[in-house]
């Protein structure tokens, strides 16, 4: 199968290949939850809506018609499914960028940012990194949040963002522009990392964040233990010589770093095999009212 385009697979997937229809699934699930995690914030979620798009996805394999890239019929399929989620508990918080200012300031106010770590730990950057990033993200609403992943971080062209989200080109890039001025300008107020006066910095700012138990160095939500200090000393090297458009894009793909667990992908084994969820068992591609025009 290695030698073998997806959209090859794909074919061999509808004609009744088994085979054929797992090695689809390997090659698009980290997409699908890297977007779905950027979305939704914590992973059990992100896990969760993973494994229900491509659920979609199988169901809906003889629906697409060739008339452009699967990956891209994949992508516009999770588009729909996370605007479509019901509210989450990390959205519930209500954030905005002004409650973001409000939230570092009380950090400021708590003497989280004027302890600088002697010796700061790989891990615990890494994490708060993340967990910054991420928390940013929910700062924007839905559809700037789904632009910005998919043009700023996932680097999907505008012809291509454009139709994942169902609206133009000129439209995509708008919303990637608002969204991205509205993460510059916090960061560029705030983040040691993005601009280096800037008296917020990951290690600092994770003590405090350990000592209430929001973050737990035993069990990371998002950072690996063995990629935290080379991405972290890596990445305070590089983003120096970026312009503010690169350094944007360059912070939030490196966070998280967390990829699809083998949990996921025994499920999706199993689903496979079960009747209800295959198209190459029912013959009728489960449509279930999905659009799959493309």
């Amino acid at each position: 199968m290695a030698d073998k385009n997806l959209e090859e697979l794909v074919v061999e997937a509808r004609s009744g290949s088994r085979e054929a229809l797992e090695e689809v699934v390997l090659r698009i699930q980290d997409q699908v939850y890297a977007l779905s995690l950027r979305m939704l914030y914590h992973p059990s979620d992100a896990e969760d809506a993973c494994q229900e798009i491509l659920i979609k996805v199988i169901t809906n394999l003889q629906g697409f018609r060739f008339e452009g890239a699967f990956r891209s019929w994949v992508m516009r399929i999770a588009a729909n499914h996370l605007k479509a989620t019901n509210k989450l508990a990390s959205e519930n918080k209500g954030l905005d960028m002004d409650r973001a200012e409000a939230r570092l300031d009380r950090a400021r106010a708590r003497g989280w940012l004027a302890r600088p770590l002697e010796a700061p730990e790989p891990l615990l950057e890494a994490e708060m990194r993340a967990a910054c990033t991420q928390a940013l993200l929910l700062c924007l609403d839905r559809e700037h949040r789904l632009a910005f992943i998919l043009g700023a971080v996932m680097d999907l062209s505008g012809k291509e963002g454009a139709y994942v989200l169902g609206i133009s080109p000129a439209a995509f890039r708008k919303r990637i522009s608002r969204a991205r001025s509205r993460i510059i300008a916090f960061l560029k107020n705030n983040c040691g990392l993005f601009e280096a006066g800037n008296d917020c910095q990951c290690g600092s700012l994770a003590v405090g964040y350990m000592e209430k138990g929001w973050i737990d160095p035993e069990r990371t939500l998002f950072a690996d233990s063995a990629e935290a200090e080379s991405s972290n000393r890596t990445l305070r090297e590089y983003l120096v010589d970026l312009d503010e458009l690169q350094r944007v894009s360059v912070l939030f793909k490196t966070s998280p770093r967390k990829k699809v667990s083998g949990d996921l992908v025994k499920k999706l084994s199993i689903l496979l095999g079960n009747k209800k969820y295959s198209p190459l068992l029912d013959g009728n591609g489960g449509r279930g009212g999905e659009e799959t025009r493309h």
